[in-house]
C-alpha cells in the first residue's frame, strides 16, 4: 500500500536525481534545457499546490480560536507567504502547463509524486474538512503544521537548483533573456522556504507519514501481503462503524474473534505452545497468548447479547479472509522454534503488523460499542446474567423466569468497556495483565469461531 511518506520519498529521490544530472551532465539542445526549466516551474507549482492542500485542514482546525485577534500562527503565516510567492512565479494557469505535456525530466517526476501525495491527503478529508479515515481522525493542526514544515525543507532543496539549472541552460545555447525571464533569481523564495522550515518547536506524535489509501485494493498474489491489506481495510471498516446508526454488535463480535486468531497465530509463529498451562506467562510469546485470551474473554462477553442482524458484509468478508490466511501462513499445530528464514521474517513482520492493527481496531471498536451501549440497543437474555445482578433487579428476575431478554445492565456494559481498554493496549506495552478467569486460563487459545 502506497503511503504519504513513500510518495514524499519518491519526490525527494527524483529531486536528488535532478541534482546529480545537473552536476554530471549537460543539456544537448536549447529545447531540452527549456523543457527542463518548464518542468522545474511545474515542481514549484506542485509545492504550492501541496501547501494549499495541507493548509486547508489546518485552518479548519483553528476556526473559533484567537487567530483573528492575535494574528496567524507562525507556521500558517510562513506557509501562506511561501505559497503566494511560488504562485506569483509559476502563474495562475490551471492545470499548470507542465502537467499538459509528458515530462520525462526528474523535475517532472518529482512534481508528479508530490501532487500524488497531496491528492492522497485529500482523499482522507471531505470538502468541509471532516475525516474520512481513522488516520485523518487522529490528525491535528500540529500534524499538518509538521507537514508544512517538511514541505519547507523540500522547497529549500528544490530552490537550490535554480542557479545550476540556469547555467546549464545557457551552456546549451538557450537565450540569456529567456533564461533570465524564467529563472529571475528566486532568493526571496528561498528565504521564505527557509523561514517555513525553521518553524515549530518539536514533532507531534501523529504525523502524515502513515497516511495510506482510503480504499484499499487487496493484493492476492501473496498470502502475507493479502493479510496485510485485509487488516488495513478492516481497520478502516471498523472505524466506520463508529458513525453507523445500525446494530453493529455482530460486526464487533466478529472482529473480536479475529483478535483471538491474530494473537494465537502470532504466538505460535514465535514459538509458543497454546496448550501449555504456563502459555500466558507475560514474557516473550506468552504476552501474545495472554493478550489473545483477553480478546477471547471479550468475544465471549459480546456473544451473550441478543443479535438480530448479520455482520456488515465488508467487515465479514475481510475478517473471514484474514482468519483463513492466518491458518495458511501459520498453522496452529506447527509451533516454530527455529531462526526464521527470509520468507518467514516477512510473515513475522506481517503478523506483528496485524497485532498492531488489532490494537487500533480495539480503540475503534470500543468507541462503536460505547455508542450503541448509550443508545439502548443492547439486549441480553436474562438467563445469561449473573445471579447477583438478577437478585438486585426484580424485573430482571421476572424476565429470567419467563425466558425473555432485557436491556443490558449498566454493570455489564462497564465491565465490557474495561475489556476494550485492556485489548486496546499493544501487548508489548502490557507487561502484566489481570489474572484471567480460571475456567479460561488453562484452555487453549482457539482460532476465530466459525461464522
Amino acid at each position: 500500500m502506497t503511503t504519504y511518506a513513500e510518495l514524499l520519498a519518491q519526490a525527494t529521490a527524483h529531486l536528488r536525481e535532478g541534482s546529480t544530472t545537473l552536476r554530471g551532465d549537460r543539456f544537448w539542445t536549447a529545447d531540452e534545457a527549456l523543457d527542463a526549466i518548464g518542468d522545474f516551474h511545474g515542481l514549484l507549482d506542485a509545492i504550492a499546490s501541496h501547501g494549499r492542500r495541507l493548509l486547508r485542514p489546518a485552518q479548519l482546525g483553528r476556526l473559533g480560536l484567537t487567530r483573528h485577534r492575535d494574528g496567524l500562527p507562525p507556521v500558517e503565516r510562513a506557509s501562506i507567504d511561501l505559497i503566494t510567492r511560488l504562485e506569483t512565479v509559476t502563474g495562475e494557469a490551471r492545470p499548470h502547463p507542465s502537467q499538459v505535456g509528458h515530462g520525462t525530466t526528474p523535475w517532472a517526476r518529482s512534481a508528479l509524486a508530490l501532487r500524488a501525495a497531496a491528492d492522497l491527503v485529500g482523499t482522507h478529508f471531505s470538502i468541509d474538512g471532516r475525516p474520512r479515515s481513522p488516520d485523518a481522525a487522529a490528525a491535528t493542526t500540529a500534524t499538518f503544521d509538521a507537514g508544512l514544515i517538511d514541505l519547507g525543507h523540500f522547497a529549500v532543496a528544490a530552490l537550490a537548483h535554480e542557479d545550476p539549472l540556469a547555467l546549464r541552460a545557457i551552456q546549451a545555447g538557450s537565450p540569456r533573456g529567456t533564461v533570465a525571464k524564467q529563472l529571475p533569481g528566486l532568493e526571496s523564495l528561498a528565504d521564505a522556504a527557509r523561514e517555513l522550515s525553521t518553524q515549530g518547536a518539536g514533532r507531534p506524535a501523529t504525523l502524515l507519514d502513515s497516511l495510506g489509501q482510503t480504499q484499499i485494493r487487496v493484493r492476492t498474489d501473496d498470502p502475507a501481503t493479502e493479510l496485510s491489506d485485509r487488516m488495513v481495510r478492516l481497520r478502516q471498516g471498523v472505524w466506520s462503524l463508529i458513525a453507523d446508526h445500525t446494530d453493529v454488535l455482530p460486526s464487533l463480535r466478529l472482529t473480536a474473534g479475529l483478535g483471538v486468531a491474530v494473537h494465537a497465530h502470532a504466538a505460535v509463529f514465535h514459538g509458543a505452545d497454546l496448550a501449555a498451562p504456563d502459555a500466558s506467562t507475560p514474557t516473550g510469546p506468552g504476552v501474545l497468548v495472554a493478550h489473545g485470551r483477553s480478546w477471547q474473554r471479550l468475544h465471549q462477553a459480546l456473544s451473550q447479547f441478543a443479535v438480530l442482524v448479520p455482520p456488515i458484509a465488508s467487515v465479514r468478508d475481510d475478517a473471514v479472509a484474514a482468519a483463513r490466511l492466518l491458518g495458511e501462513l501459520v498453522p496452529l499445530d506447527a509451533p516454530r522454534g527455529h531462526v526464521p528464514a527470509a520468507a518467514d521474517r516477512h510473515v513475522g513482520a506481517v503478523l506483528n503488523g496485524a497485532v498492531q492493527v488489532m490494537a487500533d481496531i480495539a480503540v475503534h471498536e470500543g468507541a462503536a460499542f460505547d455508542r450503541i451501549s448509550r443508545s439502548g440497543l443492547l439486549h441480553i437474555p436474562a438467563r445469561a446474567l449473573p445471579r447477583g445482578l438478577v437478585t438486585d433487579h426484580p424485573d430482571v428476575a421476572a424476565a429470567r423466569l419467563g425466558g425473555r431478554t432485557v436491556p443490558a445492565p449498566a454493570e455489564l456494559l462497564q465491565a465490557l468497556a474495561g475489556m476494550y481498554t485492556e485489548v486496546a493496549a499493544h501487548p508489548i506495552g502490557v507487561p502484566t495483565l489481570q489474572p484471567p478467569d480460571p475456567r479460561v486460563a488453562r484452555s487453549p487459545v482457539v482460532p476465530m469461531p466459525a461464522v
